[in-house]
Parts: structure tokens; C-alpha cells; sequence
């Protein structure tokens, strides 16, 4: 049996979020990204699982390390789940 992804739209803090732990970028990656945010550009939603004690990025680590630098504490992200 095939299980559904599903996805759930929540706004959470910031400091809820831990990194995935396998990507890597560097500075001007994040510099970019920074400049980016800063010119008034909207984040688009991250994309986070919960893991069984914290939530993890799927997609959108540079933009959540960002967000961090840039002091914002909450954060748009679409939950995802494996449903039966």
C-alpha cells in the first residue's frame, strides 16, 4: 500500500527548527539569500517533518539560516506527513 504525503500550513517559531544536517552552503549562498530577503521579497513557506522530538528542514535551509541571521522569529512552513 502506497502512503499520501500530506501537508499542513503552520506558522512556527523560528528556534523550533533544527537543520537537516546533510547540506552545506557558503557564505556568499547565504549572502545572496540575505540580500534577497532583505530587499523586501517574501519567504516562500519552508518545508519541515517532525522527526519525534523536533521538527527538521526538508526544504529551505538557507532561507530558515537566513531568517535566523535576520532576527525573525516565526516562520510560514508546510508540515509534512506520510499518511496511510
Amino acid at each position: 500500500m502506497e502512503k499520501k504525503l500530506q501537508r499542513k500550513l503552520i506558522e512556527i517559531e523560528v528556534d523550533r527548527i533544527r537543520p537537516n544536517l546533510r547540506l552545506i552552503y557558503t557564505r556568499e549562498t547565504i549572502e545572496r539569500v540575505r540580500q534577497y530577503l532583505e530587499s523586501g521579497a517574501e519567504v516562500e513557506p519552508l518545508e519541515i517533518w517532525f522527526d519525534g522530538e523536533c521538527y527538521r528542514i526538508w526544504d529551505g535551509e538557507k532561507r530558515w539560516r537566513v531568517c535566523k541571521i535576520l532576527g525573525v522569529k516565526r516562520v510560514k512552513a508546510f508540515v509534512i506527513e506520510f499518511g496511510p
